[in-house]
């Protein structure tokens, strides 16, 4: 019996304030076991989506602010040692249709708003080039579990993340998850094609919503092709833009040393190894409205905030 993509998103819900942790040293841990346990059930063992909400209510129990920078980064570094833990203590061979030699875990801090650059965690396999992180509908290449951590952001309205059930999508529609995605320009990560989009944001997604400004998620997803979830942004806007806008994001992911095991994932899904180009395209083309204008257009909210 299939679950409705709204109904996946309300039950991935985890309120990290209802977990005591130390605070030692303006850092958050150990881990609790329980808490560990909780995102193994959701994501590894169930429909494959963790929301992490409640950061600012944590940090205000130990007398921290999220609007502090410091404090922020200690939030952070406490989701991130809560994916490190789950991955930890995954059978990661169960979610991936090829052999994968994951030795890391990898994380990086960007602006989700503005353009970066040195997108590069990985040097074996990945280059130094420009990207936006509002992206089309699509997955982060050869990784089998990924998290991302947006908020707080300042002076940025939208920008939220949206989820994508293309398993179901594809089992409904007869689609083999090979001939679902495309390759992106200048990017290692797949979109799915253009051809699909439409119908998988009308029936199968959802905006996972929370008050970006004032506390802090992290959104963990199976993001396996053969089996996950596929995710996109809404379009991220100033709310004053005559003011600039800040949206902090932390991207995790699995890595491993040997670039063979990408090339062994692309020839899975019958793509090419892409030619990564250092530039992302000039605004207004065609490849920067299909692969970076985000998705602007009204979808279902749930999360922190729809559920009040």
């Amino acid at each position: 019996m299939s679950i409705p993509m709204k109904d996946i998103a309300q039950q991935a819900m985890v309120d990290i304030s209802d977990y005591e942790v130390e605070l030692t040293d303006g850092r958050f841990g150990p881990v609790p076991a329980h808490l560990t346990a909780r995102l193994e059930d959701l994501v590894a063992d169930g429909a494959g989506l963790a929301v992490c909400h409640g950061l600012s209510t944590l940090l205000a129990k130990h007398g921290k602010d999220i609007h502090d920078e410091a404090d922020a980064a200690a939030a952070r570094d406490y989701l991130e040692a809560i994916f490190r833990s789950f991955t930890a203590q995954t059978d990661l061979s169960r979610h991936t249709p090829v052999v994968m030699d994951y030795d890391q875990v990898a994380s990086m801090d960007v602006d989700g708003f503005n353009k970066n650059t040195s997108f590069t965690p990985n040097s074996d396999h990945t280059d130094s080039r420009e990207f936006l992180t509002t992206k089309c509908v699509h997955f982060d290449a050869a990784t089998t579990f990924i998290a991302n951590v947006y908020g707080p952001n300042t002076n940025i309205d939208g920008g939220r993340p949206i989820v994508c059930n293309t398993r179901e999508y594809c089992s409904r529609a007869g689609v083999d998850p090979a001939d679902l995605i495309e390759l992106m320009p200048h990017s290692y990560n797949v979109a799915v094609k253009q051809e699909h989009v439409e119908a998988i944001l009308a029936d199968h997604a959802v905006v996972v919503d929370s008050d970006l400004l004032n506390d802090m998620i992290m959104v963990v997803l199976n993001n396996e092709v053969d089996g996950g979830l596929a995710h996109a942004g809404s379009m991220p806007r100033l709310v004053d833009p005559d003011k600039p806008g800040k949206r902090p994001l932390r991207h995790m992911e699995l890595q491993f040393a040997d670039g063979q095991n990408l090339n062994n994932w692309y020839r899975h899904y019958r793509l090419d190894m892409p030619e990564v180009n250092v530039r992302v395209p000039e605004v207004n083309t065609s490849d920067h409205d299909r692969y970076h204008r985000g998705v602007d257009r009204v979808l279902t909210a749930h999360g922190p905030s729809a559920r009040g």
